[in-house]
């Protein structure tokens, strides 16, 4: 059923379909070439027979005037010669109509040439089936009429091995430019096909993916994966570049940040300051941490997209995982005054990755939803295997996500309150998909009506 599936997305490509096309106009031509070949080489052969009985009554002419009547008659007694399927016939008549020499007994037709059928024949023996009419030229041999002619006999076989040699050669052809037009079909569909596996790929932020070379310069499908590597090659350059600011700056504020938290503690620990300024440093120091903690956050993030954790990847069971993480954070959805429930449908699902980041992606989606939901807000937490690979689910029925917000809030600092007078950083759930795509797993979000349900597929 796949296989038939791939063959009808394969037939209904753009490329076959203009495939198929070009072999259709193709065979068009050829029927019409072919046709045309066929029609002036019968007319052709056709004329070279009519050509050759003139030659011949012109020859029986001169000799009638030249030697008589009697050297025609001896002449005209050889000139049936080779006679198979009554191939040549003549028949000599005197004014009156009566036959002084011939083959046949008579013939049914006063014109001066042409062609006549069979029935306008009169054979003086049997005739063979294959033989369907005559083609006859007329001359005057002084009083006498002289008519020659020659069977379609022997045209009807040219014309069929000429019929027999178009039809094959056609068909050989057609076959020829349907092959032909499949497999430049296959080659062109096999070439968009990386080219889109590509863009797919960049747009799921694997930025280092670019289109086979292949083919010639010349080529235009050539050109354009040139061109669109040229493009990715830029666009890759242009978020490291973003990605390094982003971690250079975390990075040389994070020690004076530190530092400075120092001497804010070093300050409250005094005990020279009043009750009022001991407020406000502690308000300082609380903003201070936030800072600290996004500077560590982006750094961390800059760690994983460097894909350097991936050399410590093992096999891990996730279900033992997510049991731990239950444990953890079961008693703070009571605090809060909501349920965490852990469904495990296959309890051997493993994926080959980091087990801490894995632990810090998963925590990461059940804090979202803590945080980001009232008491009495029910949260689900499952394990499953589908055909593409493992699935981890963390649903919640609390207020959700807009639709049009789904895919904004996976990006870095964005929060869909924008006062932002709540605590937090927007850095939770760009970790995830930086965890994610680390481990080649996607990141969905969805309606849960009501709620947000977020999916991580890891593939087979």
């Amino acid at each position: 059923m796949a296989d038939m599936a791939a063959v009808m997305r394969f037939l209904r490509s753009t490329s076959v379909r203009l495939s198929l096309r070009f072999a259709a106009l193709y065979s068009i031509v050829t029927a019409l070439i072919f046709g045309l070949t066929y029609h002036f080489a019968d007319r052709e052969i056709t004329e070279w027979v009519a050509q050759q009985l003139a030659d011949d009554a012109a020859g029986f002419a001169a000799l009638y005037e030249h030697e008589g009547p009697d050297a025609t008659l001896q002449k005209l007694n050889g000139y049936p010669g080779f006679n198979f399927e009554d191939y040549r016939i003549y028949l000599l008549q005197d004014a009156k109509g009566t036959v002084l020499a011939g083959n046949v007994a008579g013939i049914d037709w006063q014109g001066g040439s042409g062609y006549v059928p069979l029935d306008h024949v009169r054979a003086l023996h049997p005739r063979d089936d294959d033989v369907a009419g005559y083609l006859l030229h007329t001359v005057q041999l002084g009083p006498n009429r002289l008519t020659l002619g020659t069977s379609t006999y022997f045209l009807e076989e040219l014309r069929e091995v000429l019929e027999r040699g178009l039809a094959v050669g056609f068909i050989l052809l057609l076959l020829a430019g349907l092959v032909a037009g499949v497999i430049v079909g296959r080659k062109t569909e096999r070439r968009l096909a990386e080219i889109s596996g590509t863009l797919k790929s960049v747009a799921l932020g694997q930025l280092e993916a670019r289109v086979p070379a292949a083919g010639h310069e010349a080529d235009d499908l050539a050109r354009v994966a040139t061109e669109i590597n040229r493009t990715i090659n830029q666009l890759q350059h242009m978020v490291e570049s973003q990605k390094q600011i982003s971690a250079d700056i975390a990075h040389d504020l994070r020690t004076p940040m530190q530092r400075l938290r120092q001497r804010l503690d070093a300050i409250a620990q005094s005990g020279q300051l009043s009750p009022q300024s001991e407020d406000e440093l502690a308000g300082a120091i609380e903003v201070v941490d936030d800072l600290i903690d996004t500077f560590h956050g982006l750094l961390r993030i800059a760690e994983i997209e460097s894909g350097r954790r991936r050399e410590r990847f093992t096999d891990i069971a996730l279900a033992p995982l997510l049991a731990r993480l239950e444990d953890a954070y079961g008693p703070v959805a009571e605090e809060n005054g909501q349920t965490l429930r852990l469904t495990i449908t296959d309890g051997d699902a493993t994926v080959h990755g980091d087990q801490q980041l894995l632990t810090q992606m998963i925590a990461n989606l059940m804090e979202n939803a803590m945080r980001h939901s009232p008491s009495g807000t029910g949260i689900a937490v499952t394990l499953s295997r589908e055909p593409g690979g493992v699935l981890v689910k963390v649903a919640d029925n609390g207020p959700g996500i807009p639709a049009g917000e789904r895919e904004k809030v996976l990006r870095r600092f964005y929060r869909l309150e924008k006062s932002r007078t709540t605590p937090g950083n927007g850095l939770g759930l760009s970790l995830v998909k930086a965890i994610a795509d680390l481990h080649g797993a996607t990141v969905t979000l969805a309606d849960n009506a009501p709620g947000l349900r977020i999916a991580i597929r890891f593939a087979a």
